[in-house]
C-alpha cells in the first residue's frame, strides 16, 4: 500500500484525489467529535452538516476525475440497485418533505442515506488510487476526540450540563452511550491500518487502540457493546482462517489488543465505568431492566410497519410515522405506560426493511455479501506488502462486530459512516482495478457535480442557522412565553423548509398561546396546523390538537374528522381512548383549552355540567 498522497497522472487527477482525501478526513475524522452545545439537536445535527460538507468535497472530486468508479461491475451494479431503492422510498415515503432530512435528532434521512452512499465511492476511489491505509487510519483522529470527551465526563468533569436520558453514562462526542460504544467498536478497524504499516511500534499502537475502546465501552456501560466486543475476537479468528493468514502472525497483534483492552478496564475501573457496566450486566441476567421487553416491541411494531409496505417502505426514517398506525395493540415494555417515539426499531434490518422494503433490504443485503466475497478474494490472492498475512480481518471482525451490535440498538451518524468508509475499503488491492476509468472530461464531470455540491454546502451551513433559532424557540416555549417561540419557530422553518420539527413546534406553540388568548391564536393555530398538514402531513399528537382547536372554534364536524383521523394515525396509543371520549364529549358539550407545564402540552377538558 503507498503511504502518501503521490501524484500520478494529471493535475486534475491529484487535484480530485486531493478533494476525495477532504471529503473522507471531514466524515471519518471531524464528523465523530462535532457538536455544538447552543443548538437544540446538539449532537446529531452538526455531524448531518459535518458529512454534507463531506459529500460535497468528495462529489467533486468524483466529477473532476471524470465520476470513474473503482468498485468493478458487481459492486457497480448493487450499489445502483440500493440508491434506486432510496429513490423509490424517497418517492413513496409517507412524508416526503420530512424523509429528506429524517427525524429529529436520528437524521438517517434520504440525503443521509445518499451521503453514505457519496462516502462509500469516495472511499473506493482514494483506496483505489493506493491509498487503502490511510482511509483505514482516518478514524483514529474522530477515535482520540471521543475518547478525550468521555475521560472528562468520566471524571466528573463535564463543563456542559446534558438532558439526555442516559447522561449518567458516558455519551462522549456522540450524544448516546450505546451509539458511542458502538463506534467505538467499529473503530477496531484502524487496527488493520496499522498493521498494514512496516513499523517496530505497532503492535504498540494497536494496545492503544484496544485501550481507549475498551475505556469508552466500559464507561458507556453498554452491555451491546460488550457483547460486540467478544463478537469481534470470535469473528477476528473466524476471519483469520478465511483470509488463510497462519495463525502464528495473528498471535502477537491479538495479544497486543487484548492487553489494551485488560489497560482500558483498570482505567474503567479506577473512574468508575467498570462498576456500573458490571452492574447493567447483573441487571440484564436478572431481568430487571425493562429494556429487552421494550425493544422486543419496537421488533413486533416495525414487523407490522413491513407487512403494510412491503415493496417501498414507510420512506427514509418513515418508520417514525409508520409504527403508530401499524403497531399491534399488546405491546409490552415502555409502551405500557407511554407512546415511545419509535425512531428506530433498534434492528438495522428491521429498519431498513421497514423505511426502504423488502426490495431495499435485498439490494444492501446484496452490495454488503458482493463487497464481502470480493474483499476475501482480494485477501487470499494479494496479501498486504511487506508482512505475511493479510491485516483485513481486523476490518472483517470491526464490520462484524458492529453489524451484530446494530441489531439491538438505533444506528448513529458517527458510526455508520465509519462503516460505509470501512467497508469500501475492504475490496481495495491499493491500486486501480479494472474498469475504473474515466467518464467524462474533468470540467464536464465538475459542472455534472456543481449543483449537487452547492446544495450539500448549503443545507451545511443553513442546518446549524436554522436550529440555532429552534433552540431559542425552545427556550421561549419552556418559559411559556408561546408567540415569541412561534415566531422563532417560524424563521427556523423559512431557513430550512422541510425540516419538520419547526412547522409542527410553530403549530404547536400558537396553539399552546391559545390557552390565555383564544380569540387572538386559534385562527392562526388552526392554519398552521393546515400548513403542516399539506406540507408533511399530520401524526396522531397533530391531529388531536386539531380537533381541540376545531372544538374551540365550533367546528363540531371537523373536530368529529380529526378525532377519527387521530384514532386511525395511533388506534391503540395508551391514552388514545380515555382523550378522545373526552374530546368527543366536548365536542357536544364543550371544554376548556389547558396547557400542561410538565409535558408542554395543550389539552381539552370537557366542560362538567
Amino acid at each position: 500500500m503507498a503511504s502518501s498522497l503521490r501524484a500520478e497522472s494529471t493535475g486534475s487527477s491529484r487535484l480530485a484525489r486531493y478533494l476525495v482525501f477532504a471529503g473522507l478526513a471531514v466524515a471519518l475524522s471531524i464528523a465523530p467529535v462535532v457538536f455544538v452545545p447552543g443548538l437544540y439537536d446538539d449532537f446529531t445535527l452538526p455531524k448531518q452538516s459535518a458529512v454534507f460538507v463531506a459529500a460535497a468535497l468528495i462529489l467533486l472530486g468524483l466529477g473532476i476525475d471524470g465520476f470513474s468508479f473503482a468498485g468493478g461491475r458487481p459492486i457497480g451494479i448493487t450499489l445502483g440497485l440500493w440508491v434506486a431503492a432510496l429513490i423509490v422510498g424517497e418517492l413513496a415515503a409517507i412524508d416526503r418533505a420530512g424523509s429528506l432530512l429524517g427525524v429529529y435528532q436520528y437524521r438517517q434521512g434520504f440525503l443521509t442515506q445518499l451521503s453514505y452512499v457519496v462516502v462509500f465511492a469516495g472511499a473506493l476511489h482514494f483506496s483505489a488510487s493506493g491509498q487503502p491505509r490511510v482511509t483505514l487510519l482516518l478514524p483514529l483522529v474522530g477515535l482520540g476526540g471521543a475518547f478525550a470527551y468521555t475521560a472528562i465526563q468520566a471524571t466528573g468533569n463535564d463543563p456542559v450540563a446534558w438532558w439526555v436520558d442516559t447522561s449518567d453514562r458516558a455519551i462522549g462526542t456522540i450524544g448516546n452511550a450505546n451509539e458511542l460504544a458502538a463506534y467505538a467498536v467499529m473503530s477496531l478497524a484502524a487496527c488493520a491500518g496499522l498493521l498494514a504499516i512496516n513499523w517496530r511500534w505497532r503492535f504498540g499502537a494497536v494496545a492503544v487502540i484496544g485501550g481507549v475502546v475498551g475505556f469508552i465501552v466500559l464507561e458507556a456501560e453498554s452491555r451491546s457493546g460488550l457483547g460486540a466486543l467478544g463478537v469481534f475476537f470470535l469473528a477476528l479468528v473466524a476471519a483469520w482462517w478465511v483470509a488463510k493468514n497462519p495463525f502464528r502472525a495473528l498471535v502477537r497483534p491479538a495479544a497486543a489488543l487484548a492487553a489494551g483492552l485488560a489497560c482500558g478496564a483498570v482505567m474503567s475501573a479506577a473512574a468508575g465505568g467498570l462498576a456500573g457496566s458490571a452492574d447493567r450486566v447483573h441487571d440484564g441476567i436478572d431481568g430487571q431492566d425493562p429494556g429487552g421487553s421494550t425493544r422486543f416491541s419496537l421488533w413486533q411494531g416495525a414487523f407490522e410497519v413491513i407487512k403494510g409496505h412491503p415493496f417501498t417502505g414507510a420512506g427514509p426514517d418513515g418508520l417514525y410515522l409508520g409504527f403508530p398506525v401499524e403497531r399491534p395493540a399488546d405491546l409490552g415494555g415502555a409502551f405500557e405506560s407511554y407512546d415511545l417515539v419509535a425512531q428506530s426499531s433498534h434492528n438495522y434490518v428491521l429498519d431498513t426493511a421497514a423505511n426502504f422494503g423488502l426490495p431495499g433490504l435485498a439490494s444492501l443485503s446484496a452490495l454488503v455479501s458482493v463487497v464481502a466475497v470480493s474483499s476475501v478474494r482480494h485477501a487470499r490472492q494479494r496479501p498486504t506488502r511487506g508482512t505475511e498475512s493479510s491485516p483485513l480481518p481486523f476490518a472483517w471482525a470491526a464490520l462484524t462486530a458492529y453489524g451484530a451490535l446494530t441489531l439491538l440498538n438505533p444506528i448513529s451518524l458517527a458510526a455508520h459512516i465509519l462503516f460505509w468508509g470501512t467497508l469500501a475499503v475492504t475490496v481495495s488491492r491499493g491500486e486501480p482495478v479494472r474498469g475504473s476509468t474515466r467518464r467524462l472530461p474533468p470540467a464536464a464531470g465538475a459542472a455534472l457535480a456543481a449543483p449537487f455540491v452547492a446544495g450539500a454546502l448549503y443545507l451545511a451551513v443553513q442546518l446549524p442557522r436554522a436550529d440555532m433559532e429552534a433552540n431559542r424557540a425552545w427556550e421561549d416555549f419552556d418559559a411559556q412565553r408561546f408567540e415569541q417561540a412561534a415566531t422563532l419557530y417560524e424563521s427556523a422553518g423559512e431557513i430550512v423548509p422541510f425540516e419538520r420539527q419547526h412547522a409542527s413546534m410553530r403549530a404547536r406553540a400558537l396553539l399552546a398561546a391559545a390557552v390565555a388568548q383564544p380569540g387572538l391564536h386559534l385562527t392562526p393555530a388552526d392554519a398552521a396546523y393546515a400548513n403542516l398538514a399539506t406540507r408533511f402531513g399530520l401524526a396522531s399528537g397533530d391531529a388531536l390538537d386539531v380537533a381541540a382547536i376545531k372544538i374551540m372554534l365550533g367546528d363540531g364536524a371537523g373536530a368529529r374528522r380529526s378525532i377519527d383521523q387521530a384514532l386511525a394515525l395511533n388506534p391503540y396509543g395508551v391514552a388514545m381512548e380515555s382523550y378522545t371520549s373526552d374530546l368527543r364529549r366536548a365536542v357536544e358539550e364543550g371544554g376548556t383549552l389547558r396547557y400542561s407545564q410538565q409535558d408542554h402540552w395543550t389539552y381539552i377538558v370537557p366542560t362538567v355540567k
